[in-house]
């Protein structure tokens, strides 16, 4: 029989049991009772024929059944839900035909055909690991969620007990209110759907609710990307009273909603007791009181109160009463105490068995009561300030699964005992201080799945053990320590290996050939070793690899036959149907030795998003096959290479990159047309790219942050209308352009070696846009130097050099009172009666080769971090100022060459401790050399160039200081060696008296010239300890005596001029002094003799190297010498003779190869023999014959 034959008994039933007549009042028939028992009588007949059961297979409110067991009105509720759900994939494909209860996601109740489960999850692309920055969901490529939303139907389930739509993209708009209709629900989950707005009170009203997730997120983490898609509006609660209507409630997650406003948060959850799991994590919550009066939810069992910031001791007292309590979780809530006295709080907890402190304020040792709990499975104290031994850690914690330390100042070796924790699967002691080798006995933990021990100064190798036992190693992260010896060589164990980072180490060898038996391996680390060799043949088998970083290696050969492999690995999987999602993402090898072509099978990998091959010795043309496919490009390095574009006109990239650098690649002589696609672009480097032409106009309007077309044959003036433009980096040197200077602004400007003209822009004063580098040098700049120069607090770098400029530098303080100078601690003090601004982090300032005037500039006085000063080549005048010693300790370069500065030169500027190069040559300065000069510290040792010039990276990284200093009769820029350059310039002033003999206190210093002074006295006996010196140049004084012998001892001296002085005596003629065979060093000494003058006259006083007892002595030291050269050749010869021999006799089987070996030698010999004296005789035979 249909169902629908029972329509008519259905609408007769009703009629049966409802058509009861009513009074006029309301009330009943006369009839009642009877009429009553009648309608009784007939249901019990309906019953007994059937048609009740009929019945309760139809809707409740009219619906029929279509199909099986689906409802016709609830499949219609579903097609209208799943309408307005984003399904990227085949997710909602089974939502057809007639039985709803078959579709995914749905369950009906077996008996009524009733929806009473609707999950619609959103499934795709969402990492099992959990979550990203920001507690945000980290999506796969291609599976970031589109907007979806809730569809009103929802509400027509009104039998619905459980509901999930978490992990979908609701774009921030509120929870529906009707949700709280659905009087049924006993399982909620709107967790991480981009809710927005206030949660609704009628939440409440599910009373029936057990499980209550309501997790916010603040963003989406996109993985491909690596951004963010952020919810418009967060989802928050100003209270939560709404919840003590729910009183069944067991499960409770409302982590990252916001309850800063929820003052009652713990007294309304208090009054649930049967809570056994509350999830608050990043909520804000305002606080959290240390006592409550009664805690009812005694049968917690998990406890998350993460990422609030509590400000508060470790532990609140009525957590300690919960002893059901088997997780607690209080990391990052900024809570601070001794770890004694958590430890010592949480011993009441007996059943704990996960603990989380991570990322708070927790100090003290590491105590040894929190080791007692056997039944501590997973521990993380990472993120604080613990010290202590590692001998301390671990004690009985025999059940341990999980255990973090790292971020902490825990020391010493690695206990063998670690090797005892055989349940371990996840052990973190990274950023810490611990040394030693890795424990051979760690390969015991065979349940290892994690091990990170990087950022740490362990030593030693990698233990076979590690990678060769560990069948469930999953990530193994060694990386910045002081691992040296090779790779291990056995990598068949851990075949489940995902991720090996051995970064930023000491490690050797060559990468093993069984690194390619690593198939599930999805990223690889080897950066900043010393790993030579080839890349493995079989290393492009590893199909899963999405992340290879080879890079500051001295790797060699090719790279064709990787790149081919990992090629046919995305072709293969496209042949079999499969996904190209792990397929490269990252391949970074910069800064090694790769040679060849660079293949065009490259632009196959679909995937790849960051490609860096700079840095290398690649040869060869890129054209478009190298770049067909590359769809998800956004960072291309190639620079430093010599590789040549050969791309058509009209060529149009597959990617839209963000970073783009070709460096010393060919691509000109014209600009290329085709990063006009690159709307993205935010970096481009094309320096030395022989590039013969105009910047397009195009350029100048993105929205870029980087530009480099330094080094190039560019052209033409830059437009006047760029005001305003802003980047980070700007450099236009070594080009050809004209013009008024750039009104542009930039953190970093570089517009040397061009032909810009006229003043300097008012532009770079912008307050809001201050640079920290600004180049100008090797232009046509005239004018003075602007007064904003005092407010340009950020400057670090300024090259104004070889320029037009005239004028002095700017009065920095204004009717200031001197004394006030060494309390200016601010940024820009002012008040009645001064007004003081000047560049406070000024650290090189060069403003050579200019017509500037003025004294010593006296704002420099409180540029505490200045390093650099080159004055050189102007009209300054006056004296150097005393403060100059104490003021600019931190000076290294001090260079006032060739300007009108006279008076003394001041003792105090031995106070300048740092300072490697001064030069004060072709000045006015008179007086005494002060004895002080041999206080210079860094010229009297040794300089290794460990400390760069620049103290901040960035500017380093784009700035090189350069110097020109007067050595060995040249003038020389130094630059990349600057840094281990020492030298003093006094040349060609008005100093007088005699050489301080202090000045040989200086031992690393490498050039030294006085020429041009009056100097009296004799030259320095001691001057022999500055064995250092290279060049040394005391001409043109009125120096007297003979050359001092100690001289001899000067084995690195190239250059030596001592000409025009009163110097007597012989020449040495002895080590260097052989070398130095020029008369013109020597001459305008009348009373010099010998080599390369004229011999010296048989009277003449003999030199102290022509001591007869000296020569006595040196003969005896030869004799001693080949002594000792007789007995150790005798005695090697002795030890090599019967080391062969012994072995010899020894050995057997060494014995018979050598004798072959002999015997084979013989024979070849015999035989080469033979043929060539059978040759020589038939051609003089042959000779003969036809003489004859």
């Amino acid at each position: 029989m249909q169902p629908l034959m029972v329509y008519p008994f259905h609408f007769n039933f009703f009629k049966l049991t409802s058509g009861l007549p009513l009074k006029a009042g309301g009330g009943w028939g006369c009839n009642k009772r009877s009429l009553i028992n009648e309608r009784v009588m007939l249901i019990g007949f309906l019953l007994c024929m059937g048609v009740i059961p009929c019945y309760l297979c139809l809707d409740g409110r009219g619906g029929s059944k279509v199909g099986g067991s689906c409802i016709q009105n609830e499949r219609k509720a579903l097609l209208a839900i799943g309408a307005d759900i984003y399904d990227p994939g085949e997710w909602l494909s089974s939502w057809t035909g007639q039985d709803c209860c078959q579709w995914r996601g749905v369950g009906c109740d077996n008996t009524s055909g009733h929806v009473v489960k609707l999950d619609l999850k959103y499934p795709y692309g969402f990492h099992d690991y959990g979550y990203g920055f920001y507690g945000a969901p980290v999506y796969e490529t291609g599976k970031f969620p589109q907007p979806s939303k809730v569809n009103p139907s929802i509400s027509s389930l009104i039998y619905l007990r459980y509901l999930d739509l978490s992990m979908n993209n609701f774009s921030g708009v509120p929870i529906p209110e009707f949700i709280g209709s659905l009087m049924h629900l006993e399982y909620l989950n709107l967790s991480n759907a981009c809710f927005g707005g206030p949660i609704p009170r009628q939440i409440g009203n599910l009373s029936s609710l057990h499980h209550l997730s309501l997790q916010a997120n603040a963003f989406f983490y996109d993985e491909r990307h690596w951004n963010f898609e952020a919810c418009p509006i967060a989802l928050h609660a100003d209270d939560l009273q709404w919840l003590s209507q729910i009183s069944s409630l067991r499960y409770l997650d409302l982590s990252a909603v916001d309850l800063s406003k929820a003052s009652n948060w713990l007294h309304e959850i208090n009054m649930h007791p049967s809570l056994l799991v509350l999830k608050l994590s990043g909520t804000g919550l305002p606080g959290i009181p240390s006592t409550l009066q009664h805690v009812n939810f005694t049968s917690l069992t998990m406890l998350d109160l993460s990422f609030n910031d509590f400000q508060s001791v470790i532990v609140p007292h009525w957590v300690l009463n919960i002893s059901s309590l088997v997780q607690l979780d209080l990391s990052s809530c900024n809570i601070h105490g001794r770890l004694s006295v958590a430890a010592d709080m949480l011993g009441n907890l007996n059943r704990l068995k996960y603990l989380d402190f991570s990322g708070n304020q927790i100090t003290g040792d590491i105590s040894q009561s929190l080791w007692n709990n056997k039944h501590m499975e997973f521990l993380d104290l990472s993120g604080n300030n613990i010290i202590g031994h590692t001998q301390q850690m671990l004690g009985n914690l025999s059940q341990l699964r999980h255990f973090s330390l790292s971020g902490n100042q825990i020391s010493g070796e690695i206990p063998e005992s670690l090797g005892n924790l055989s349940h371990l699967e996840y052990l973190c002691l990274s950023y810490n201080r611990i040394s030693g080798e890795i424990q051979k006995s760690m390969g015991n933990l065979l349940n290892l799945e994690e091990l990170d021990l990087s950022s740490n100064q362990m030593t030693g190798s990698i233990p076979e053990e590690i990678l060769g036992n560990h069948s469930q190693l999953r990530r193994l992260s060694l990386g910045s320590n002081q691992i040296s010896g090779e790779i291990p060589k056995n990598l068949r164990g851990p075949s489940h290996l995902k991720s090996l980072d051995l970064s930023y180490n000491r490690i050797s060898g060559e990468i093993p050939e069984t690194i390619g038996n690593l198939l599930n391996l999805e990223t690889l680390y080897l950066s900043d070793n010393t790993i030579t060799g080839q890349i493995p043949r079989n290393m492009s088998n590893l199909c899963n690899l999405q992340w290879l970083d080879l890079s500051n290696n001295n790797f060699a050969g090719e790279i064709t036959s990787l790149i081919e492999g990992f090629s046919e690995c995305i072709n293969n999987n496209k042949l079999d149907g499969g996904s190209i999602l792990k397929s490269l993402i990252l391949m970074v090898m910069n800064n090694n030795n790769f040679t060849g072509t660079i293949p065009e099978s490259l632009g196959q990998l679909s995937m790849l998003a960051d490609l860096d091959l700079s840095s290398n010795f690649f040869v060869g043309y890129l054209t478009e096959e190298h770049f067909s496919n590359l769809t998800k490009l956004d960072h291309l390095y190639l620079s430093y290479n010599t590789l040549k574009l050969n791309l058509s006109d009209g060529w149009i990239p597959s990617f839209n990159a963000t970073d783009i650098a070709m460096c010393s690649c060919h691509v000109g002589p014209k600009f290329p047309a085709w990063l006009r696609t690159q709307t993205h672009l935010q970096s481009l480097c094309l320096s030395e790219a022989g590039i013969s032409d105009k910047i397009p106009s195009w350029l100048w309007y993105r929205d870029m942050v980087y530009l480099n077309v330094s080094h190039n044959c560019m052209e033409g003036p830059i437009p006047s209308s760029l005001g305003s433009r802003t980047y980070e980096l700007l450099d236009l040197s070594s080009n050809c352009f004209f013009g008024p200077v750039p009104n542009l602004k930039a953190d970093y400007m570089i517009l040397s070696n061009n032909s810009f003209s006229g003043p300097i822009p008012s532009s770079f004063s912008d307050e809001y846009m201050e640079p920290i580098l600004l180049s100008l040098s090797h232009n046509h700049i005239n004018g003075s130097i602007p007064h904003f120069l005092c407010n340009l607090t950020s400057l670090e770098v300024l090259d104004l050099s070889n320029n037009e400029l005239i004028g002095g530098f700017p009065n920095c303080w204004s009717n200031s009172q001197p004394g006030n100078h060494d309390v200016l601690k601010n940024r820009r003090i002012k008040d009645t009666n001064s007004t003081v601004a000047y560049p406070m982090n000024l650290q090189s300032l060069h403003v050579r080769n200019n017509s500037l005037s003025g004294k010593f500039p006296s704002f420099l006085r409180l540029c505490k971090q200045l390093v650099v000063l080159d004055l050189g080549e102007n009209r300054f005048s006056g004296n150097i100022p005393t403060w100059i010693g104490q003021s600019l300790s931190s000076l290294r370069v001090l260079r006032l060459r060739s300007n009108f500065f006279d008076s003394n030169i001041p003792m105090q500027i031995s106070g300048l401790s740092s300072l490697q190069v001064l030069d004060l040559a072709c000045n006015n300065f008179s007086g005494n050399l002060p004895s002080s000069f041999g206080n210079f510290t860094a010229m009297a040792e040794l300089q290794e160039g460990r400390k760069q010039m620049l103290s901040d990276n960035d500017t380093a990284s784009y700035y090189q200081e350069s110097v020109l200093i007067s050595a060995k009769r040249l003038e020389l820029d130094y630059t990349t060696v600057l840094l281990l350059v020492t030298s003093i310039d006094l040349s060609q002033n008005n100093l007088f008296g005699e050489i301080p003999n202090e000045v040989t206190n200086l031992h690393g210093l490498y050039f030294l010239n006085l020429s041009g002074n009056h100097f009296i006295g004799k030259i320095p006996q001691n001057i022999g300890d500055m064995r250092q010196l290279e060049s040394l140049d005391l001409s043109m004084n009125d120096l007297s005596g003979q050359i001092p012998q100690t001289m001899l001892a000067l084995n690195y001296l190239s250059l030596l001029n001592l000409s025009h002085n009163n110097l007597s005596g012989r020449i040495p003629s002895k080590n260097q002094f052989q070398t130095f065979n020029d008369p013109s060093i020597y001459i305008g000494n009348h009373d010099l003799c010998g080599q390369p003058l004229p011999d010296c006259p048989a009277n003449a006083p003999p030199h102290q190297e022509d001591d007869p007892h000296q020569e006595d002595e040196e003969v005896d030291r030869d004799n001693h010498d080949i002594i000792w050269i007789c007995a150790s050749s005798a005695l090697g010869f002795i030890l090599g003779f019967w080391s062969f021999v012994g072995t010899l006799m020894i050995k057997k089987d060494i014995r018979i190869s050598y004798l072959r070996f002999i015997d084979r030698t013989y024979d070849w010999v015999y035989k080469e023999l033979a043929i060539k004296f059978a040759m020589l005789k038939f051609v003089i035979g042959k000779s003969n014959h036809k003489h004859n």
